[in-house]
């Protein structure tokens, strides 16, 4: 006979999760009109979000995107956090500007990530206490406050599904399981690259300490419909991801992973404020309090069901976070990670330290399974005691909120009104930039990416910051960028924002002697339009190759 209370008992858990969503990202809601999260990543995932819930009925649209031109795969520049996304979907209609957009895309990935954990620990042990217990710690750790900024990494909540999946699948597979297993799966990897590699991860190490039970013929089938629901679902995504990465070379370094992975001795730190005091705040806040360590090492010592696979998940997502290697004295110890890396496209990934973040979420599992086999949990009181400790563990500072001006500048409205080109504002890596391209929804130069950024947008920037922006040029219509720019588009319009930013007027001057750029339009506020005239050059245009004195790096946006 079923609970007639269920409904109600999931509903006030899920608002409790919204509530401490809300005072997570206190004070977001209340300017969540006219103030985003105050990182540079934030702005990339409102375009982002913005893009893939207006097309995400479009197949051939949902990856591409209206920056980064002429590049194709904007979307995939950035991890998609496709996971938050569809919980958007039916928001969308009623929230259409994308600064209040991403500030819901925020609040809904921390609050669904808290009740999928409590409906996993809940599953799990029988006990909601228990439940909301595993949510708390999961959702609302000092790791994932300090992500706060990264939509991506806050979209946890399908990889606990995900988990809930695999283990109703293998005890008893249904047409629901296996749906709930793939679809998961799915969501998780086009979320985050690295949720998707720890679900894998995750699904062998269950295999292996449940090999009699998956191995049951009719496990075996549901597992295997799962993981080809999963694949099907993800083929798009990684097709278009793997034609971006060979078009781009967007394999990293492992040097580079090996700076970025879990260090102990820096990253076991915290800003929650029960333990900021611990230690000097630097590293990745991967401490995961008292609470979680202690109740973990109850369930492991008491050999509390389920204790043996959470256990060894733990052990496997801390081996992979420390990285490709570990030095030991003069010499170094290669590690699994450095084989996950060799193969394409996981050759893509930069910080292995978001396995131990991962691991963390498998301790607050491996905590609920601790609380609820512990004498304390069967007295009166003593589970909302426990939760509410737990919300007092993982209580951090406010974030840090950045204001974005409302509208458009009247420059793009005026763009509008002329024959279709791509728009580039001076300079490339402007952020407002990503705010305006998803409001007015026109093909523009500009761009920033939380993962990668497409070569020929780097040559721009680099060339119109070396060459525009630093010193205004004597003759706009030799100058390097000009030239690259008339090889690269047959049409273009360039913005200078000559009052929005006084320090572009000299510059806007220049452009008013060229003949390579006609100016076609001053907007109300002041904003010089420019139309890119390539046949009023009387010589051709040159190679479209960077000059060899400007190869070096420019500074670009700090990537995730």
């Amino acid at each position: 006979m079923r609970d007639k209370h269920a409904l109600g008992r999931e509903a006030l858990a899920a608002l409790f999760f919204v509530a401490l969503s809300i005072a997570a990202t206190r004070p977001l809601v209340a300017l969540g009109r006219t103030h985003v999260l105050g990182h540079l990543d934030v702005l990339v995932d409102l375009w982002t979000v913005h893009w893939l819930t207006t097309h995400f009925f479009e197949p051939g649209q949902i990856f591409q995107g209206n920056i980064f031109q002429p590049a194709h795969h904007a979307v995939l520049h950035s991890d998609l956090s496709l996971g938050t996304v569809v919980l958007l979907l039916p928001f969308r209609p009623f929230v259409r500007d994308p600064v209040p957009l991403v500030n819901l895309a925020v609040l809904l990935a921390l609050a669904f990530a808290g009740w999928a954990f409590h409906a996993l620990g809940y599953v799990l042990t029988g006990d909601r206490w228990a439940g909301l217990l595993c949510g708390v710690l999961a959702a609302f750790s000092s790791h994932q406050m300090r992500h706060l900024y990264h939509l991506n990494l806050l979209s946890t909540g399908w990889l606990a599904l995900f988990l809930l999946g695999l283990h109703r699948t293998a005890q008893r597979p249904t047409v629901a399981s296996v749906g709930l297993t793939g679809v998961s799966f799915a969501l998780s990897a086009q979320s985050s690259g690295y949720y998707g590699v720890a679900a894998l991860v995750l699904a062998a190490v269950f295999a292996a300490v449940h090999l009699r039970r998956v191995a049951r013929p009719k496990a075996l089938a549901g597992l295997a419909a799962a993981a080809a629901l999963g694949t099907l679902l993800t083929i798009p995504y990684l097709l278009a991801y793997l034609d971006t990465s060979r078009e781009q070379g967007l394999r990293r370094n492992i040097n580079m992973s090996a700076s970025m992975a879990f260090h102990p001795g820096e990253d076991l730190t915290s800003d929650a404020y029960a333990y900021r005091w611990l230690s000097a705040r630097e590293g990745e806040r991967l401490f995961p309090g008292l609470l979680a360590l202690g109740l973990g090492a109850v369930a492991v010592a008491r050999r509390r069901p389920g204790a043996l696979f959470y256990g060894a998940a733990f052990l496997v997502l801390v081996l992979l976070s420390l990285g490709p290697r570990l030095e030991v004295g003069e010499g170094s110890v290669p590690l699994p990670y450095r084989w996950l890396f060799a193969v394409p496209p996981f050759d893509g990934m930069r910080h292995p330290y978001t396995f131990a973040a991962v691991a963390l979420f498998v301790l607050a599992v491996l905590a609920a399974l601790g609380w609820s086999g512990s004498r304390l949990a069967a007295r009166p009181g003593a589970g909302p005691l426990v939760v509410l400790l737990a919300v007092g563990e993982t209580l951090s500072p406010a974030p840090l909120l950045r204001a974005i001006p409302a509208g458009v500048p009247p420059a793009y409205e005026l763009v509008r009104q002329r024959p279709p080109a791509p728009i580039l504002e001076v300079p490339v890596f402007a952020p407002e930039t990503l705010v305006w391209a998803a409001r007015h929804g026109l093909p523009v130069v500009n761009g920033q990416g939380s993962a990668f950024v497409p070569a020929g947008t780097r040559i721009i920037a680099r060339l119109v910051e070396n060459h525009w922006v630093r010193a205004v040029p004597s003759d706009v219509d030799a100058s390097k960028p000009g030239l690259y720019l008339a090889d690269i588009f047959p049409a273009l319009y360039v913005i200078i924002p000559a009052v929005r930013k006084p320090e572009f007027r000299g510059l806007a001057a220049a452009f008013d002697r060229a003949r390579l750029f006609a100016v076609v339009a001053q907007a109300a506020d002041g904003d010089r339009i420019y139309e890119l005239r390539r046949e009023r050059l009387t010589t051709p245009a040159r190679s479209a190759e960077p000059p060899a004195e400007d190869q070096e790096p420019e500074a670009e946006p700090p990537p995730r």
